[in-house]
Parts: C-alpha cells; sequence; structure tokens
C-alpha cells in the first residue's frame, strides 16, 4: 500500500480514488469550538475531585479556601480565657494538625460533609485525638457481605453487646463499624462544589481538551491542485517527491516555488481568538470562581476597576464572605456538648491573619495603654517580644560631710 493509501486508511478518507476523471478536492468542515465542548462534556461522567483540582481555577480557589487551616484553633470560656483543648493541639498523632484541616475544608468544599473518627479518650470523657476519614471512605449502611453478630433474620444474637451494630446507629468507616459517640461529623451550610459547580467544572475541563486538541492537531495550511483539469496528476511517488521538494525549499527559505503544472491553493485556518476559545476559557473561569463564591482576581481572572481597598479590609470581606460558613461549620461542631465541655467554645484565632501594619499596630496599643485596657507586657506579648529584662537596683554611694550635716546620697552612674 502506498503511503498516501495509508494516510487515507488513518484518517478514514476511503479507498483512493483513480485519476481517470479529475474531480474537484473536498475538504471536510472544522468542527465549531462550541460543538466540539459540548461532545467533549457529554463523555464525561460525574467530575471527580481530581479532575476538579486538576483545572487551574478549582485549584487555586480551593488552597485559598483551605489557607484557614494555618490559623490556629483555640478553646476560650465565657471571659474570653484560653482553655486547655488536648485535641485542638494535636488532632492526629500522624499528622500535623494543617493538613488534617486543610483536608477536612477540602471535603466541606467537594462533598458537603467531612468525618473524624475519635481514637482516644481523656479521663473527662471528652476526645483528645482523631483520625480524618475520606467521605468515600464511610458509609451509612453496613457491606453486603457484614453478618457478624447477626442471626439471619437480621436481629443481634446478643441484644445487649450488639444492638450498637443495628443499621442507623453506627456508620461504617474503612469497612469497619463504628458507633455514633466515636464519630464527628462536619456539615458545610453550602453545596457540593462536585454537585452545584459539575458543570461549570465539566465545560472548563472539556475547553481545555479542545485547546489540547487543537494545539496538538494543526491543520492544514493550504493544497496544491493541477493548473489544468485534464492534464495528469502523476503517480503516488511523483506526488510525495513534488511534496517533499517544496518542504525543503520552504525550510530553507521564506517562500518556495510552485512548479507551473500546479496551483497553490492557502487554506485560511481560524484563530482562537476567532473560535472564541480564549473567552470560552474566560468564562468558564468567572463560572468556577462565583461557584466557589471568591473574587475572580484571586483566581487571576483580571476583571474591572474596584473600589480601594487596603490588605487588612480585603482579608476581613474574605473571611466575612469567603471563610466564615468553612470556619463556623468547624468551630460550632467542635463546640459541641460531645467534644468540648460546657461553656467553653472553639475559634479561629484570626489575630495573625487581621494583624495591621506596625504603625498602625503602635497606635491603637499606646491608646490602649492610656486608657488603662493593657499594659506594656501585654503588648509585648501580643507582638510576640519576649519579658523585659528585670534591672537590677543601684546602691547608693556615700561621700564625706561635716559633723553635724546629713550624709548625700549620691546614685551611681
Amino acid at each position: 500500500m502506498a503511503l498516501v493509501d495509508r494516510v487515507r486508511a488513518v484518517f478514514g478518507m476511503g479507498p483512493r480514488r483513480t485519476f481517470d476523471e479529475p474531480r474537484p478536492v473536498r475538504f471536510s468542515a472544522v468542527y465549531p469550538v462550541d460543538q466540539l465542548v459540548i461532545w467533549a462534556q457529554q463523555r464525561m461522567g460525574r467530575v471527580g475531585r481530581e479532575e476538579a483540582l486538576s483545572v487551574p481555577a478549582v485549584l487555586r480557589g480551593r488552597n485559598m479556601l483551605c489557607s484557614i487551616s494555618t490559623l490556629p484553633l483555640e478553646a476560650v470560656d465565657a471571659q474570653n480565657r484560653v482553655q486547655d483543648h488536648p485535641l485542638l493541639g494535636q488532632v492526629d498523632a500522624n499528622v500535623p494538625n494543617v493538613v488534617t484541616l486543610a483536608m477536612t475544608v477540602e471535603d466541606l468544599l467537594f462533598e458537603a460533609v467531612a468525618w473524624w473518627r475519635i481514637t482516644d479518650f481523656g479521663p473527662d470523657g471528652y476526645p483528645v485525638s482523631a483520625v480524618r476519614y475520606a467521605p468515600e471512605q464511610v458509609s451509612m449502611t453496613p457491606p453486603s457481605d457484614y453478618r457478624h453478630g447477626l442471626l439471619p433474620s437480621g436481629l443481634p444474637t446478643e441484644p445487649a453487646a450488639d444492638a450498637a451494630m443495628l443499621p442507623g446507629r453506627a456508620v461504617w468507616m474503612g469497612g469497619e463499624p463504628v458507633t455514633w459517640d466515636q464519630v464527628i461529623r462536619f456539615d458545610s451550610p453550602n453545596p457540593a462544589l462536585l454537585v452545584s459547580g459539575q458543570r461549570a467544572i465539566a465545560r472548563a475541563i472539556a475547553l481545555d481538551k479542545t485547546a489540547d486538541l487543537y494545539a496538538g492537531n494543526p491543520q492544514a495550511r493550504g493544497f496544491f491542485a493541477p493548473a489544468d483539469p485534464n492534464a495528469d496528476p502523476g503517480n503516488d511517488d511523483e506526488i510525495i517527491k513534488a511534496l517533499d521538494d517544496f518542504a525543503e525549499a520552504r525550510s530553507k527559505r521564506l517562500d518556495g516555488y510552485v512548479p507551473a503544472a500546479l496551483v497553490y491553493n492557502p487554506i485560511s485556518n481560524p484563530t482562537p481568538a476567532e473560535m472564541q476559545l480564549v473567552e470560552m476559557q474566560r468564562r468558564a473561569d468567572l463560572a468556577i470562581a462565583n461557584a466557589l463564591g471568591v473574587d475572580p482576581e484571586d483566581i487571576g481572572l483580571s476583571t474591572t476597576s474596584r473600589t480601594y481597598q487596603n490588605a487588612t479590609d480585603r482579608r476581613k470581606d474574605r473571611v466575612n464572605d469567603v471563610l466564615a460558613p468553612y470556619m463556623k461549620a468547624v468551630t460550632d461542631r467542635l463546640s459541641m456538648p460531645d467534644v468540648t465541655r460546657d461553656g467553653v467554645t472553639v475559634r479561629f484565632s484570626l489575630d495573625d491573619y487581621l494583624k495591621a501594619d506596625p504603625k498602625t499596630r503602635a497606635e491603637v496599643q499606646q491608646a490602649y495603654v492610656t486608657m488603662g485596657v493593657t499594659d506594656a507586657a501585654e503588648v509585648r506579648a501580643a507582638e510576640g517580644l519576649p519579658p523585659r529584662a528585670i534591672q537590677p537596683a543601684r546602691k547608693p554611694l556615700r561621700v564625706a560631710a561635716t559633723v553635724g550635716e546629713p550624709v548625700p546620697q549620691i546614685e551611681a552612674a
């Protein structure tokens, strides 16, 4: 089979035609980019977490939301005094808190639910350590082959011992039954992104695949046709040699020579701008930003000018509008009486995150000291400075004096 025949077979162009009856060359139309995107979306099922994180806009929004894991958790009483809470100090003995909290917030973002399994309780009966389980590792129904402790009728063999294992009274984590008193479940006030943002994420993935398709499969820039329709076009070997000669000439010079027997017909290929591919990708990123609830500029999407805000004001707005739902989902659950004793609440410490510039902080602290709200020692502690060293007392020096006169005291320099 000649090379041209093999090319036709690969691209599904059918058998090689004969040149006995010349006919005009026809090219199949390029699919519009919107049809390619719809076709790519239809071939996709439910978007998984790994696929969603492959979209840069989703990854940037996820990292920004999970940044609250860098804020310290603390337990305070009604007088705003920090209390000891072993679970907050180290949730999982084998995993840093920043990782455990980040994955918990990620579960709330993508699945609207997160799970911890309590692994140890303190002497007071409150949890002191826990392990995070991915949502796909947790099930509300037992495995189909789980029959331990149950009769064929489904009733427990020992009601007092196995009653907790009945359906509805336990949750299966990693295939093991765990009673609810050993489970901490977090629920998000926002819907799951993989459900509510399914179409926006799938469209962004489809656009990326479409861009890769056009980048990896460049279209033809032109074709040769006989100058005389009645002329003998030559055999396959002669055609291939003519194309090779033309390509070699183009590799050495900007322009190539077209023999008089041929006519070169250039094809005007659409550019990415003409296909609206760039604009469609921008709109997909904007839809993802809206689904995440973040400012488009936070995911690298340039928008119109905004009202001027300093860094502190913008961080406050981010906490109130974006981070607060996920922060409250964590702190409200950890403040419940099965995790924290009565009268104590859990919160994220925002002091470092919302800290103003040094000049502004100094002015505010000076005002607090003047009003008696705080003192220099508390200011040093708030600024992360060690306590001030105590200066040793200075001994007075005695000098000679006349009889009957008091001895003057002179302090050492």
